[in-house]
């Protein structure tokens, strides 16, 4: 299929202007070969947005989108009404007009250039990056924070080193990224953990999941005593995702696992430093080491 050059533009949230902070907020798309002219705005799932801003009423920023979402659906049908004859030069000077650097809560990024089969596909897929932040899986999140701990875990004076590995035996096991052995021993378990969903949904499924794991693996004997997930949690000013974080973090620490914020740093520097107890905190369990990354 023929693919078409588009042109689109990131909607921006910016209240200061000061200090230069924004926020994605949607995306704005047009194809002058073929007159297609549209949008996408996040109207409904703004507590990030808000978060962010924390000192800001909320109001502010649905009045600043209502706005923008009023000005855009006005543009879509002077376009969609407008004469063929010329459309693509037309559609060009309405859109350097819209992305023209302006004085208001809502501001547009500039113009980059797209080639694709299917605009209003590519308009949703680009909502979905920018906005929506759809490559920030949970593993993305988990991930990020593991660099970080190695980092912190690196300047410390361990015993042992804190590596990957696959920890359980051949029916029930789970991959660890922060695994300290010694003598064989499993023993500390530190794991970056994700519970900051956009959803409260999000947050129980991906705590469920690993739930089930630990309990699976204490049931068999097959995790120490020294556990512990370092968090990224939802912000406190939003009770649903907050409560459903708690309610996870509970059943976690009913299992024995020990909960941290990944922020905790000093708490977590406390963990690795402190000595194992013989007896205690150490496990003779089969585990596979995972090549460093």
């Amino acid at each position: 299929m023929k693919k078409l050059a588009c042109r689109y533009a990131v909607v921006q949230f910016m209240p200061y202007t000061e200090t230069g902070e924004f926020a994605n907020v949607g995306v704005v798309l047009m194809c002058p070969e073929t007159g297609y002219f549209d949008f996408r705005l996040q109207l409904r799932k703004y507590a990030r947005v808000t978060a962010f801003f924390e000192e800001l009423p909320p109001h502010v920023y649905r009045h600043g989108v209502q706005l923008i979402n009023l000005e855009l659906t006005r543009i879509a049908q002077l376009v969609a009404a407008g004469a063929k004859l010329g459309q693509a030069d037309y559609l060009r000077q309405i859109f350097e007009g819209l992305l023209h650097p302006r004085e208001a809560l809502i501001r547009f990024s500039g113009a980059r250039v797209i080639l694709t089969t299917d605009p209003a596909q590519e308009l949703q897929h680009q909502f979905d990056h920018y906005v929506d932040r759809a490559f920030v899986t949970p593993e993305f999140v988990e991930g990020v924070i593991e660099k970080r701990l190695k980092a912190l875990l690196s300047t410390l004076d361990l015993p042992a080193p804190f590596r990957p590995a696959k920890v359980g035996d051949d029916e029930v096991y789970a991959r660890f990224p922060l695994v300290q052995q010694r003598a064989q021993a499993i023993s500390k378990i530190i794991k970056p953990f994700n519970l900051n969903q956009h959803e409260p949904m999000g947050i129980y499924d991906h705590g469920s999941v690993w739930l089930q794991r630990v309990r699976r693996l204490r049931k068999r004997n097959l995790l120490p005593h020294d556990v512990l997930f370092a968090v990224a949690g939802p912000p406190e000013a939003d009770g649903k995702r907050t409560a459903a974080y708690r309610e996870i973090c509970t059943e976690f620490e009913a299992e024995g696992i020990r909960i941290e914020s990944e922020l905790a740093q000093d708490r977590i520097v406390q963990f690795a430093l402190a000595r194992t107890l013989p007896g205690v905190g150490e496990l003779r369990a089969v585990t596979i080491a995972i090549p460093k990354r």
